[in-house]
Parts: structure tokens; C-alpha cells; sequence
């Protein structure tokens, strides 16, 4: 799902319309609620990780090099697959033997707040199953803004509702190990 086709969504769910009017409209306030949204469930699924090929050049390469701003280094290996022991100062990372040459950098990043210019573009950068949960929080956060008591009482329903299915993301699978405890307390 793309950001663009969760503003969509909710354009549906608010009874907007989806008219170039209704986008003209509503697309800068939904795409912010959408960019939180992504930030608040990315919390929940940790920070986007990435691959990326850059190359090293005397034993250095710069954070500001890659494709987005680093969270945390997760590992540095060279084009044979080998692992590179690093470590970081600044904006500089530093291998600890020489090395020039590809490298391939392991990441993680928060994602970058998208813009109506590339929101139909960007897809959302989290696991598929919390798509659904993003024009959610979108509505709810709309709603909650309304300052009518009919939106403000739905816009705390989409609230829980989002809630509710961001809770059931994080249960374990009934039978699982985790799921069940054993409590032996004696007779």
C-alpha cells in the first residue's frame, strides 16, 4: 500500500469523496496523520532495515553517504560476503583493517516524513499486516480534530479500533510457548 492509497482510504471512510476537489482538499492534513501513523508503528515493528552497496574507500565511508539517515549500523561486509568489524565517529565509520572497495551496509532508519509530491509514489515502509491500520489512524486522528461531539465520539472509536488491532498484532499464537504459563504452586 502506497501513502497515497491509505489518504484514499480514508477519504472513503471520512464520506469525502474522492474527487480531485476532495484531494485538493484533504491530501496535506491526511498525508501528516499518515506520516505518524507510520511513525508510531514503526515503533512497534522496529526501524526499517535496509541493504545498501556503496563502496569504501581507505578504510572509511560517511553515514551521509547512504540513502537515509541511520538509526543503528548493523553490519559492514565486503564483497565477499565477509563481515567488517567497524566502528563509528560522527559521521564516519572506520574499518578496522584497510579496506577499499564494495561493501554492503546493513541498516536501520526511521522513515522520512513523505510529501504530497510523492505520496502516490512511496509505499509505506512497514510490514504488510500493519498497512491496514494506517488510514485508521488517519480517520481517527481527523476526527478527533472535529470539533463537533458526533466526530469527536467516532474519531475515539477509530482510535480504539486502531489500538485494539495494534494490541492484536503483538499477541502470540495460541499454543505457542510463550502463551501459556505454567504455575505450579503446590498443594
Amino acid at each position: 500500500m502506497t501513502y497515497g492509497e491509505a489518504v484514499e482510504s480514508a477519504l472513503k471512510t471520512l464520506n469525502f469523496g474522492t474527487t480531485s476537489y476532495a484531494h485538493d482538499q484533504y491530501d496535506a492534513a491526511l498525508l501528516q496523520y499518515a506520516n505518524a501513523a507510520v511513525l508510531e508503528l514503526t515503533k512497534d515493528s522496529r526501524p526499517v532495515a535496509v541493504d545498501e552497496d556503496i563502496t569504501i574507500t581507505a578504510g572509511k565511508f560517511l553515514f551521509s553517504d547512504l540513502a537515509n539517515a541511520v538509526h543503528s549500523l548493523i553490519r559492514v561486509t565486503d564483497a565477499d560476503g565477509n563481515l567488517l568489524r567497524t566502528r563509528a565517529d560522527g559521521d564516519q565509520v572506520y574499518t578496522c583493517r584497510p579496506y577499499t572497495g564494495a561493501a554492503k551496509v546493513t541498516y536501520q532508519y526511521y522513515p522520512e516524513y513523505v510529501t504530497t509530491a510523492t505520496m502516490n509514489d512511496t509505499e509505506i515502509p512497514l510490514p504488510k499486516q500493519y498497512h491496514q491500520l494506517v488510514p485508521i489512524y488517519i480517520v481517527g486522528q481527523y476526527l478527533l480534530g472535529d470539533a463537533g461531539s458526533d466526530g469527536l465520539a467516532r474519531g475515539q472509536a477509530q482510535v480504539q479500533l486502531f489500538s485494539a488491532l495494534r494490541r492484536g498484532l503483538h499477541k502470540p499464537e495460541n499454543g505457542t510457548t510463550r502463551s501459556h504459563k505454567l504455575r505450579n504452586r503446590g498443594w
